[in-house]
């Protein structure tokens, strides 16, 4: 795997009902918002994005034709399948940095990376986009696409069980955000995220930097971690992924820097899916690297991380996330810890540890804990191996102004990598 590429999954474009502040289209002609569409598009090339998983409601991306979800504009290049069918597009940013964008939908379920419509007319894509259940999970994986689970805190482990999504989202920005999501499913005071973002509307001298606002409401969704422990303990490979589901709907408020709190650049800011990949320009790489699990979670409000890894290591070889071997003595699962990348030597140091977590019918197991340069632990039981990189981001502080050095103090998760699964060895 020679390529890390950035990506976005759960992202909404003006063909969501919802997006551009409940107003994407003009209710007289039709037609989007071309100025929305222009900061989705100035968001994904100032973060660098690589590739962007789209997953717009069914109202109104079901409406659409699918060539038209791919948001082409000015010089975009349309990339085709073996038949000529349109299945992504590519934005060229002025900034010399490429874009990929894929169609999905967020309703029920999210489908992402999809190749085509399904077949029928207009009201069976609706009733098809609008569907909650195992049979349509498989329907999405037809059309080409990977059948994930948006806001995995709202649903049941018995539904769960049943749909055995590809992936599904353990981290969901929304659901930091929604005051009734953090009160009922997270067990947050409901208005603490509005009222900690507003902090960062300071424009006096020593304000807080705006694009660390994630630092003052950011909580683990232990509810859709626990959920996916579950699963996992139980046999399930299922890709643990983080939701941005930016729709520049959420905080209209203007922010310090003068930009809006929820603008589509910053909320893409903040954390990235970063894969591993054989070919970074080609989406069936991707696609096959996001469905297998061979990826993780990196929230770069935090500083990009430089130099990790998490493989297994002794056997015939290299073990990467998403992974099945059998166990054995000998096979031990590596994991290297980041530093941040070109991090300023006269900020404060932060601290960075890691630790490995084996998943299995009797629960979760931390089998390696430390700031160890590189943490090891055997994989000689069945079980799904996961990991985690904390860090007490003290580099920070400077920039959070008269809020104090309080939030750069807290320790929080840098990265969740996906598991590597151990298998029972075979029968002699």
């Amino acid at each position: 795997m020679g390529w890390c590429p950035r990506g976005i999954i759960h992202l909404h474009s003006p063909y969501s009902h919802d997006a551009c502040d409940g107003e994407p289209r003009n209710p007289d002609t039709g037609a989007i918002d071309e100025n929305c569409l222009a900061d989705l598009r100035a968001g994904l090339c100032a973060d660098r994005i690589d590739f962007a998983a789209l997953s717009d409601h069914d109202d109104s991306m079901a409406d659409e034709q699918f060539q038209t979800l791919l948001l082409q504009r000015d010089d975009d290049t349309l990339l085709t399948d073996g038949g000529g069918n349109p299945i992504a597009s590519v934005i060229h940013c002025a900034n010399g940095h490429d874009v990929m964008l894929t169609v999905g939908g967020e309703n029920e379920l999210m489908p992402i990376m999809l190749d085509r419509h399904p077949d029928g007319d207009v009201q069976t894509r609706h009733d098809v986009y609008n569907a909650d259940d195992a049979a349509t999970m498989a329907l999405f994986r037809s059309l080409g696409g990977l059948a994930w689970v948006a806001h995995s805190e709202r649903r049941t482990v018995d539904h769960l069980r049943e749909l055995a999504p590809d992936g599904m989202e353990i981290y969901q920005l929304h659901a930091n955000l929604d005051p009734s999501i953090r009160e009922t499913y997270l067990r947050l005071p409901p208005a603490g995220a509005i009222q900690a973002v507003a902090q960062f509307a300071d424009t006096n001298p020593g304000g807080p930097e705006p694009d660390l606002a994630l630092m003052s409401f950011i909580e683990p969704n232990t509810n859709s971690i626990d959920k996916w422990e579950t699963l996992l303990g139980e046999g399930m490979h299922i890709s643990g992924s983080a939701g941005t589901d930016a729709h520049e709907n959420a905080f209209p408020i203007t922010l310090g820097d003068g930009e809006r709190g929820d603008s589509y650049r910053r909320m893409m800011h903040w954390f990235a899916n970063v894969a591993l990949v054989s070919d970074p320009t080609d989406p069936q790489s991707i696609q096959d690297a996001v469905g297998a699990g061979r990826f993780f979670i990196a929230f770069e409000l935090y500083g990009t991380p430089s130099g990790f890894d998490f493989v297994g290591t002794g056997a015939s070889a290299p073990v990467e996330m998403g992974d099945e071997i059998a166990s054995d003595v000998g096979v031990t699962a590596e994991l290297t810890l980041p530093t941040v990348y070109h991090l300023d030597p006269t900020l404060p140091a932060p601290s960075i540890r890691g630790r490995i977590l084996r998943i299995d019918a009797s629960g979760t197991t931390k089998v390696a804990e430390g700031s160890d340069p590189v943490l090891t632990a055997p994989l000689d039981q069945p079980g799904a191996y996961r990991a985690e990189v904390l860090i007490v981001p003290r580099h920070e502080g400077p920039y959070l102004g008269n809020l104090g050095p309080d939030l750069a103090d807290r320790e929080q998760v840098w990265i969740y990598a996906n598991p590597i699964y151990v298998a029972a060895p075979p029968t002699p």
